[in-house]
This record gives C-alpha cells, sequence and structure tokens, in this order.
C-alpha cells in the first residue's frame, strides 16, 4: 500500500512540475522595423521576468528584425523574430537558451549508365571531405538521396564498380531549393574486379559522348556568374576562346570567323527557330535570349566538326536541356530587377508517380532603363518583351518517361516621330513537344520527339521625306510566319563497353506565308508600289545519321558517322562524313583530331524572293539555290595541370564552298559569307568559297578554393571569293580575340557560413568586323549614301574593348535564399564604334558609337 501511495505521489509532482514548466501568457507590444537581434531581445527582457543565453559568436545578433503588433504574446512575438534565422529556444526556469541551428539542405538525384540510360543499382556518392562522412548508395531505380548537407560549396563523389569514376566538382548548395543531380557514368573498357578506372576530366566536357571535339558544357551557375552574362547562353558563349562578340546591342555572336547565321538551336533535342528577343529575319541571334536560367540545366556548345547528329549547321550548335522539376516538394523563385520580373515554380503533379512541373514566365521593358536615366534611348522609342518555359515530366512503370517541353516569347520595337517616321518590329517565337524516353532492354535505349514551333517577324513602317521637289510618303508591311512540325527517333545501342551505336532520323514540314508590300501613300511618279513577297505554301526537310563511337582501348577512342541531309523544296541532299579521335597517351594529357563535312540552308525569302527590275517588272532568281557547305578539321591538345586547372588549344581550318554569290560584275564583292540577316533577291549562284583558319588556346581554372579564372586567345583569317574572283577578307575577319574574366568568393555574416559575397569581372579585346567604306565624295554629288565596293571589307572598324563587372550577395536562411546582384556592364565607359552613316545635312560620314556604363540591378528568392 505504502508503495502505491509514493507511487502516486511521484506521479502529482511530476504532473505539477510540467505544469510550472508551461509558458505563461505574457502580452506584449512591438513595434519594431529593422531593429537588431541583440535590442530586440533586451526589450523582450525589459517586458518580462524572462532572460536571454547564447553564443554571441553562433547567433546572427546583427540580424535586422521587423515587427508591428499590439497585445501580442511574447511567444509568438519571438518565433516571429526568429523565423527566417537558423536559431531555436529552450525554456528552462526563466530562462531562454537560444541554440544556432547549422542550415542544411537535401541533394537527390539518380546514377544512370551514360550508353543505355539504364539505373546503376549500389553506386556511391558521397560528399568529398564531409566530416562525418555524408554519403549515400543508389537504390534499384539508381535514386539517392544526401540528407542535411550543409549549405555551401562541396564537390560530389560519384563510383560503381567497373564504371568511369565521376565528380562534380563546387556544387553551389543552397537552403531555399533541394539540388537535385543526375549524373551519367561510363563503363570502363578494363573489367577487372579490383580496378576501378578513374577519369581524368575537368567538368566541362560535352554531355553528347559522340561529340569529342570543339565543343564544352556549361552550367547554369556559370551563365549566372559570368560578368557579361546577365543570365544569356550566347552572351555567355561570347567568353570562350574563338568566339567574338562585338556588339552591345545584341547577343551576335562570331565563331571562328563564320557568319552568326550558321548557328544551330536545339531545345531537348529538338531543333527550333531562334529563340531570341528583338531579332530579325534569317538571324540566329537577336537583344536577349528567351532562355531563363530558371529552367535550363547543363548543356552543350560547339564550335567545329560537328558529331553526326546535327545537321543544318556551318558555324555552331548550342545544344540546351530543360531541368525537371522537383518531384517531392513545391519550390519558387522570384526574380525582379530593372530588366523585368521572373516568377519560376516547381512541384510534384503527383508524389505517388513522380511527375512533375517546372516553368518560368519573365516580362521586360527595356524603357524602365531609359526612365531612370541609365540608358540612352530616344523618348518616342519603346521595347517590350515577354516569354514563357515550361516542362511537365511524366514517369510511367511500362511505357518510360513522357515529358511535355516549350518555350515562346513576344518582343516588339516601337518608333515613333513627327512627321518623320512610324515604325513598329516585332519577333515571336514559340515551340512545343512531347517527347518519350524508352529502355527496351539492359543495351537499348529508345528517344522520340514530336514538335510544333514557329516564328513570325513583322514590320509596320511609315517613311515620310521629301526628294527633290516631290514629297514621298509610303508604307513597308512586311509579314513572315512560318511553322515547323518535326518528328524524330533516335536509337541507342550499347553492344559492349567497347562499341555504341547511335542512329536516328528527322522529318520536318514547313509551312510558310510571306507577304512584303512598300506602298506610295501619295502615288506620285516616279514611286509605285512594290510587292517583293506574296507567297504561301509547305515544303520540308529530312534528316537520318548514324555514329558508331569505338574505345579501342582505355586511352583511344573513335568516332565515325554520317550525317544525310535533304531540303524538299529544291530536291537537294547532302551526304556528310563526320569523324573524330581521341588518344589520352597520358593520364592527364590527350591529343583529339576530327573532320566533318556541313551543310546549311539559306533562308527561304533567298529562294522566293521576286527582283523588282528598273522597268517594274518582277523576276523571281533563286528558286534552286543550293546549300552553303563546309568542311572542317581540328587537331586539339589538352592537358590537366592541376585538380580544377585545365590547358586547351586547338588549330582548325575551315574550307567553304557552294556558297551563294553573284555572278554580275556589279556585285562582284557579294557573297551570302558576309551576311548577319536578311536575305538577298539578286540572281545568285553556288559558286562562291571561304576559307577560316585559326588557333585557340585556353587556361581555365574551375572554381575551386573559393576563385576562378579563364584566360583564352584566338588567332584567325577568314576569307572569301565573290564572283569577280577576287579574294578579300570576310566581314567577320577581326583576325584577334582575347578575353579574361575570373572571380572570388568570401565566406561572410556573424556566423561566417550561410552568406556569400562574390565578385566577377571579365575584359574583352578583339578585332571588329570590317566595312565597305563610304565613298564621301560621291555621296556628296549624288545627295545620298553611296557605298565604294571596291574597296569592300579592307577597312577593320576600330577595335573592341570591353570590361564588365558583377557583385552579388548571396544570403541562407531558415527556408530561403535570397540574392542581391549589381551587373555593371561596360564599366570603362568606352564607346566602342557601331555604326557609320553618311549625312547629307552636314555633308560628311558619321559614326555612331554603341552604348556606354550599363548598371543593372536585380534580386532573386529561393524558397
Amino acid at each position: 500500500m505504502n508503495k502505491y501511495y509514493f507511487l502516486a505521489l511521484f506521479y502529482l509532482l511530476s504532473v505539477g512540475n510540467i505544469l510550472a514548466q508551461e509558458k505563461p501568457d505574457i502580452r506584449i507590444n512591438t513595434f519594431f522595423h529593422e531593429l537588431p537581434l541583440d535590442k530586440v531581445l533586451t526589450y523582450f527582457e525589459e517586458q518580462s521576468d524572462y532572460t536571454f543565453s547564447y553564443s554571441s559568436s553562433a547567433i546572427p545578433m546583427d540580424e535586422k528584425v521587423t515587427l508591428k503588433e499590439q497585445n501580442i504574446s511574447l511567444w509568438a512575438a519571438l518565433d516571429e523574430s526568429l523565423k527566417y534565422l537558423p536559431v531555436t529556444y529552450e525554456v528552462v526556469n526563466q530562462n531562454i537558451v537560444l541554440k544556432y541551428n547549422e542550415l542544411t539542405q537535401t541533394i537527390r538525384g539518380t546514377i544512370l549508365d551514360k550508353d543505355t540510360k539504364q539505373p546503376i543499382f549500389g553506386a556511391t556518392v558521397f560528399v568529398v571531405g564531409s566530416d562525418p562522412l555524408i554519403g549515400a548508395t543508389t537504390d534499384m531505380n539508381g535514386s539517392y538521396r544526401l540528407g542535411n548537407v550543409p549549405v555551401g560549396r562541396m564537390t560530389l563523389h560519384y563510383a560503381y564498380l567497373g564504371y568511369e569514376e565521376g565528380a562534380i566538382p563546387n556544387v553551389l548548395l543552397g537552403s531555399g531549393k533541394e539540388l537535385i543531380l543526375d549524373v551519367e557514368l561510363v563503363e570502363s573498357v578494363i573489367k577487372m574486379e579490383e580496378l576501378v578506372v578513374s577519369a581524368t576530366g575537368i567538368g566541362s566536357q560535352p554531355l553528347n559522348e559522340m561529340g569529342m571535339i570543339s565543343g564544352r558544357s556549361f552550367t547554369v551557375e556559370e551563365t549566372k556568374r559570368y560578368p557579361i552574362s546577365i543570365g544569356d547562353p550566347m552572351r555567355l558563349a561570347s567568353s570562350f576562346a574563338g568566339v567574338m562578340g562585338t556588339d552591345d546591342d545584341s547577343n551576335e555572336i562570331v565563331i571562328r570567323g563564320n557568319s552568326p547565321r550558321g548557328i544551330l538551336w536545339k531545345m531537348e533535342g529538338v531543333e527550333i527557330p531562334n529563340p531570341n528577343h528583338f531579332s530579325s529575319e534569317g538571324a540566329s541571334s537577336g537583344g536577349i535570349s528567351m532562355f531563363s536560367t530558371q529552367v535550363i540545366s547543363r548543356s552543350d556548345f560547339y564550335t567545329g566538326a560537328f558529331a553526326p547528329i546535327y545537321g543544318n549547321v556551318l558555324s555552331g550548335v548550342f545544344d540546351i536541356n530543360l531541368r525537371k522539376g522537383n518531384n517531392e516538394q513545391y519550390e519558387h523563385t522570384i526574380q525582379a530587377g530593372l530588366l523585368g520580373l521572373d516568377l519560376s515554380s516547381e512541384g510534384p503533379m503527383s508524389k505517388s508517380s513522380g511527375s512533375s512541373y517546372l516553368f518560368n514566365y519573365r516580362y521586360s521593358t527595356l524603357s524602365i532603363l531609359s526612365d531612370l536615366g541609365v540608358i540612352e534611348i530616344d523618348e518616342n522609342e519603346k521595347n517590350t518583351f515577354q516569354d514563357l518555359a515550361f516542362k511537365l515530366n511524366f514517369p510511367t512503370e511500362k511505357f518510360g518517361t513522357f515529358s511535355v517541353f516549350g518555350m515562346g516569347g513576344l518582343s516588339k520595337y516601337a518608333r515613333t516621330g513627327e512627321g518623320f517616321r512610324e515604325d513598329i518590329e516585332k519577333y515571336n517565337m514559340g515551340v512545343i513537344g512531347v517527347s518519350n524516353d524508352l529502355i527496351l532492354n539492359s543495351s537499348t535505349f529508345l528517344k522520340t520527339n514530336i514538335s510544333v514551333s514557329g516564328t513570325e517577324v513583322g514590320n509596320d513602317e511609315f517613311v515620310k521625306y521629301q526628294q527633290d521637289t516631290i514629297n514621298v510618303d509610303f508604307n513597308n508591311l512586311e509579314s513572315f510566319k512560318k511553322s515547323y512540325t518535326r518528328g524524330s527517333v533516335i536509337l541507342n545501342k550499347k553492344f559492349n563497353s567497347r562499341n555504341i551505336v547511335e542512329l536516328g532520323t528527322v522529318i520536318s514540314r514547313l509551312d510558310y506565308d510571306f507577304s512584303e508590300t512598300e506602298h506610295n501613300i501619295n502615288n506620285e511618279d516616279p514611286f509605285v508600289d512594290l510587292i517583293r513577297f506574296n507567297d504561301e505554301g509547305a515544303s520540308g526537310t529530312q534528316q537520318a545519321f548514324v555514329s558508331w563511337k569505338f574505345r579501342i582501348s582505355e586511352q583511344l577512342s573513335l568516332v565515325n558517322g554520317l550525317h544525310y541531309f535533304r531540303f524538299s523544296f529544291t530536291g537537294e541532299d547532302s551526304w556528310e562524313p563526320r569523324s573524330s579521335l581521341k588518344w589520352q597517351f597520358k593520364e592527364n594529357q590527350s591529343i583529339t583530331a576530327g573532320f566533318g563535312m556541313h551543310s546549311r540552308l539559306e533562308s527561304l525569302e533567298y529562294y522566293l524572293g521576286n527582283h523588282i527590275n528598273s522597268d517594274g517588272t518582277t523576276v523571281d532568281n533563286n528558286p534552286n539555290l543550293g546549300m552553303s557547305k563546309a568542311n572542317h578539321f581540328v587537331l586539339g591538345y589538352d592537358r590537366v595541370l592541376g585538380s580544377s586547372l585545365y590547358f586547351k588549344t586547338e588549330i582548325y581550318y575551315q574550307y567553304l564552298y557552294n556558297i551563294p554569290i553573284s555572278n554580275d560584275p556589279t556585285f562582284g564583292w557579294y557573297s551570302s559569307i558576309n551576311s548577319s540577316d536578311g536575305y538577298s533577291t539578286i540572281p545568285l549562284v553556288n559558286d562562291g568559297t571561304g576559307e577560316n583558319y585559326g588557333v585557340e588556346m585556353t587556361l581555365d581554372k574551375r572554381f575551386s578554393r573559393n576563385y576562378y579564372f579563364m584566360i583564352n586567345g584566338s588567332v584567325f583569317e577568314s576569307k572569301y571569293e565573290g564572283g569577280d574572283g577576287i579574294e578579300r577578307d570576310s566581314r567577320f575577319n577581326g583576325n584577334f580575340t582575347y578575353h579574361g574574366l575570373g572571380g572570388k568568393e568570401w565566406k561572410v555574416g556573424k556566423n561566417g557560413k550561410n552568406n556569400i559575397l562574390g565578385v566577377s569581372a571579365k575584359i574583352s579585346y578583339a578585332g571588329n568586323k570590317r566595312l565597305i567604306p563610304i565613298n564621301l565624295e560621291e555621296s556628296i554629288d549624288q545627295g545620298r549614301e553611296v557605298y565604294d565596293f571596291d574597296r569592300a571589307f579592307q577597312e577593320r572598324a576600330p577595335d573592341y574593348f570591353r570590361f564588365d563587372l558583377q557583385v552579388s550577395y548571396r544570403r541562407n536562411r531558415a527556408k530561403s535564399t535570397s540574392e542581391w546582384r549589381l551587373d555593371l556592364q561596360n564599366v570603362s565607359g568606352r564607346m566602342n564604334y557601331g555604326e557609320q552613316y553618311y549625312d547629307d545635312g552636314l555633308k560628311q560620314v558619321v559614326q555612331e558609337d554603341q552604348i556606354g556604363l550599363i548598371p543593372v540591378l536585380s534580386y532573386r528568392i529561393e524558397f
């Protein structure tokens, strides 16, 4: 009986002690605006009988708190004050103990066989240098998960017996979003249970295993980090060796002396139209890319001797991938800046099936910068654009993984002038597609794509001027609409670790509706209405390819292949052999060599444009114009100098032929090689030639130990022959280009762990594009601009120089990551050459410069 008495007494005392520890209802009034946390806690002590205990070296006491509540509970006020901080508290009698919780996040993904896309069961992944070790192994689906990983930078290591090891260096992990990293490992040629071969690499090798030369991958982080890029992949590429960008107003890039028109754009394995705002007909560039860094993942960029899978290309390839959305939890991003507003969201559509969504919408108006006085834009000009990108992912048990993806953009330039000119130009582009990735068996992988895309280029221009005694008012209306329906099937077969074959076909239908009319409003002689286009119809292309990779040994790999390309409009076809070789003769050194035959169609306007004769009659000159072609030869040497330091050099020669030129002596200088956009209606024949040759060198220090740098240079020649048989410099023969960029990060903040201050800079110095000079005497005599075609492209515009600087501050909180970024474009304010024209009023040639210093401020938050 006494035993039960004491048990009951002990129970009552315990309950009484628990009740005594319950938090009393203490009411206070809070009026804090950006008040440091230490002063907020002092106020709480004054309003209650509680005291606070904490380590001032661990708790961020300088964090600002804003609270404006009346008659609020002390505990609610404390919870709100610590809401976004890595701090928790515990009440012990009359003392409140603050504890610092290290910010962590989850890293997860899948590990697959690179060739068959089969999941690898039992592969290991761990955070290099973590103590205690943070690691995991993959399950039957090839999935891994690393939980409670401290935020910041780290290197992840992946390995599986019989496969070459892989690593992703200096991954940046934030508290606002989970990091999803999918990795593909390459099976080792040497199969020995006791041997694991470690791949020597630097992390920038192309994702496409068949592309062994003149290529590199780039990451989203690089696109954000490089000062000039402002999130634009094309401006990012202008930092690489052999690439020149000398137009501040656009993202046009020149690759190894070739016209920017020769670039091929692909997204999710599908060829797409020019994905750039403020573009024009026939161009591959524009003002700014429609791609957002919120949706793209690691992608490839190539500058020559392309893999057999790529067709309809002469100068370069952008092969862009979209990432999958988070299939476990909802995450969002908001970015606001002087260029506009970005809204992004991702998350699961069905957690049971693993399906997910991802989208990003951006709206921007460049007139904001003008209104703030940052850049000078005529008060009568207005530039607006918006774009949307998305990807939906649907994995299934029996039929593989389906994806629905898309991107679209609208951009418009408008200019008005009193009694002088009104001009509205627009460029709209959109693409939507469905893809399926299907594993047929342990060695065979099938990828199928169906897509629909289209572009609309429009111009509504009203011009009013006076010539002699005649008042001229005319309206120029242009509308170029194209739509593409494409289907592709690609089969990848891995016979063994040495032999991999990839083959596929792409069928494309092109529908078009062109119209261009120059309407004379006052109808005064000698001006009449001119109709240059009034065409509607359909055509298409057919492509097929086969590629075989033979790993002769662990050190020697050979890729041979063939690409077939046919244009239905003219019935022309092209058979294009490709070959590349890589010999890794030492663990840290390799030699590469490659050859490729390539072709590209001219803009459809070349084939359909009507040439207007002096008597007003029209003639269609070029319905049978052939493809432009080129043979590429590349020899390269790579050397890894350290864990993150890499040297690369390439020597190249390109022979261009079948180039459209004019055999009319009046246009003997003309060649489509020199065009970056637009089209020509003069009679053309495929008798032109050209050649590009040069050497490139790059020293690349990948991001490690909180800094990075890249120094590269290129010396080259670009020549061509027109109809007069004279060898000339091409318009894009700048002769040299040099880039130097680098940056450093510092961990800052009270705890020295969660916040990052970054500074990056870039310097570019390059030979500019070449000019057709204006004949001043003839221009004065005739009262209009007259060019001296006999001296076409003999002179270069003044050399191009630009210095860019970026400062960023990244801040991690308990459930969010925010970042301030300031991009100072053209810090030195150098007014680089833009264009020249003849001013009849001044009777002289006037040079118009490009833009000066442009600060672009943005704020981004992930949660």
